[in-house]
């Protein structure tokens, strides 16, 4: 008659990487990122009100969280592939009138001067731009709102909070009118 030994017992203490995260450690986890994003949020009020609801999102981009403030993340995907209305929704109307003078003059470029390949790669330059600088140009557009309303309305923060929420965040409308302007030209182009 053989014998056959009891089950070797696992040892819970020991660490198992395929071993879901324990509750409490989760907790400690989420509350750990739930206090820096307070505490970026809480050195940088005015930017918070400026760049609106994502402002968690872009603070990282923006590494606001390091000591170093370093560059911002190189790469921005919305506005590599959406270009002109990422510029419109987030409300940099200048930059966006450049860009979509800058797309037009390419067109004509390519119609007028049969420049098939050439006017591809220049568009393509121009998006592959927008995503290596979108952050940096977002983050210097929301530092220029700040210090505009801090000039415009010195001593007064409940009137430079209300102009940052005025001007800042994105816009639904402008992306609508980025939208028909494009069709527009599209038209126009191909008439």
């Amino acid at each position: 008659m053989s014998t056959v030994p009891p089950p070797a017992r696992i040892d819970e203490s020991a660490e198992n990487p395929y071993r879901a995260p324990s509750t409490a450690m989760h907790e400690a986890m989420i509350d750990a990122q739930i206090d820096a994003a307070v505490a970026v949020h809480d050195r940088h009020p005015l930017l918070a009100k400026a760049v609106g609801d994502n402002f968690a999102l872009y603070a990282r981009r923006w590494h606001l969280d390091d000591a170093g403030g370093r560059w911002p993340r190189p790469w921005h995907w919305p506005a590599v592939l959406f270009g002109f209305h990422w510029l419109m929704y987030r409300r940099m109307y200048l930059v966006a009138l450049a860009v979509l003078i800058a797309d037009f003059a390419i067109g004509m470029a390519m119609v007028l001067l049969d420049l098939a390949v050439g006017g591809v790669v220049l568009s393509l330059g121009v998006q592959l731009s927008l995503g290596i600088f979108g952050n940096a140009l977002y983050r210097w557009h929301c530092r220029r709102m700040v210090a505009r309303a801090q000039a415009r309305f010195t001593g007064q923060p409940e009137r430079i909070n209300a102009e940052l929420v005025r001007r800042g965040g994105t816009s639904r409308l402008a992306l609508g009118v980025g939208l028909a302007l494009f069709v527009v030209l599209r038209v126009v182009e191909g008439a």
